[in-house]
This record gives C-alpha cells, sequence and structure tokens, in this order.
C-alpha cells in the first residue's frame, strides 16, 4: 500500500521501515545484508578513475557510465544527507562463473550478468519499496554495465537517440559513483577478493560476491 508522504518520520518507524527492507532482500536472493550508517559509504577519486586506468571496456558506452555519471565532489554531497543505507551482496556459485577469461562462451558470459542482473533487480526492487512507503530520495546502486546485463551488449538506445530502453531498472554501479566498495565491504567483514588473476590459482579464491546498495533516508 502507497503511503502518503509524511512531514517526519519517527525513528520508531524508520527503523521499522528499514528493517523490513533487509529481510526483503534476503527474500529476494541476497546472501546477507547489513543495515549501515550512510557515513561509513567513502566517495573516492581514485575509484572512478580505475574506470580508465586500465581502461574498462565499458567507459563511455551507457549513460550510467563514467565519463557520463556524476563527478565525486557531486556524489559526496550527496550522499553525506543520508543516514542509512541497506547493504546486501549475492554470493556466486559456483565461483568459476565469476572467474575471468577473455575467451568465454556466449553461455558463459551470460552466467557472469545473471549476477549483475540479480543485484539490480533487488536494488530496484528495494529502492521501489522504500519510495512508495514515502521515501521519496531512496536511491541505489548496483554492479556492472546495464549495457550488458539490461541490453545485452547492444548500442545503447539513450547515447544513440535519447530514450533507454529500460529506464526505471538501469541504474549505475557503485564503483561508477566513485564509491570505494571494497572498503566498505571490508568494514562490515565481508570477504572479497581481486578476482583479475583468478584463472592462475583458482584455489586462491574461496568466493566471490555482488554488491548493491541502496539509501533510504
Amino acid at each position: 500500500m502507497v503511503r502518503v508522504v509524511p512531514k517526519e518520520v519517527s525513528e520508531e518507524t524508520l527503523r521499522a521501515d528499514i528493517e523490513r527492507y533487509k529481510e526483503i532482500a534476503l527474500e529476494l536472493g541476497a546472501s546477507a545484508c547489513e543495515i549501515i550508517p550512510a557515513d561509513w559509504v567513502s566517495v573516492d577519486e581514485r575509484v572512478r578513475l580505475k574506470c580508465f586506468v586500465p581502461r574498462c571496456p565499458r567507459v563511455g558506452e551507457s549513460p550510467n557510465c563514467p565519463p557520463y555519471t556524476p563527478g565525486t565532489d557531486e556524489v559526496r554531497r550527496a550522499l553525506i544527507k543520508y543516514q542509512w543505507a541497506i547493504l546486501f551482496k549475492i554470493n556466486v556459485e559456483p565461483l568459476s562463473d565469476y572467474l575471468i577469461s577473455q575467451s568465454r562462451t556466449p553461455a558463459e558470459r551470460r552466467r557472469i550478468l545473471h549476477y549483475h542482473r540479480k543485484t539490480n533487480e533487488v536494488v530496484s526492487e528495494l529502492e521501489g519499496l522504500a519510495f512508495r512507503d514515502g521515501y521519496y530520495l531512496a536511491m541505489g546502486f548496483g554492479g556492472g554495465s546495464c549495457k550488458d546485463y539490461l541490453c545485452n551488449g547492444l548500442v545503447c538506445q539513450f547515447l544513440d537517440s535519447g530514450r533507454c530502453r529500460l529506464p526505471l531498472r538501469a541504474r549505475p554501479a557503485m564503483e561508477a559513483m566513485g564509491i570505494n566498495v571494497f572498503e566498505l565491504i571490508t568494514r562490515v567483514g565481508w570477504e572479497v577478493y581481486p578476482l583479475t588473476y583468478a584463472e592462475e590459482d583458482p584455489s586462491s579464491i574461496p568466493c566471490a560476491i555482488s554488491v548493491g546498495i541502496v539509501f533510504i533516508h
């Protein structure tokens, strides 16, 4: 049920709502979920720069990737106004689905994109629930390029014609907004590993995760 937007939200109501969103994230398939103070999130220029050095193949290919995403100063000024966020992860199982390779088959690439797609589905659902509950400034970010997990690598229709195919589902990755995801993950106590060279020694990588976040209030 859609609520009337209140002039103020009590701490009791806010906490109850956020706890409910956490449970819904788990019901939707999140492997773990934490309610965190929004000021735990660090925005770092170096994170966004990593999209360019070494250059990600998706840079400049959608409006949700740099250089089109907001600059880090703008993101930092916006996020500091939030009080709480919901951070969740989805475990990649089997781990082999996430190992980096330049010679993947189309079927293997689809398995990788499944995790980004699922993460962004949870982000979109939580953000929509919060919006309907009156938290009209709720905002979420996922992982990966929307060009891949929503449009299967097709030319971005927004950049081509100004009309996004799926405007309510397409969103930037956390990293594209300059959020230091690795730092945040370790702060909540989850394990994270650099996977770029995992195929050299797969046994050295015990897990992989896909991460999303929704800022509530």
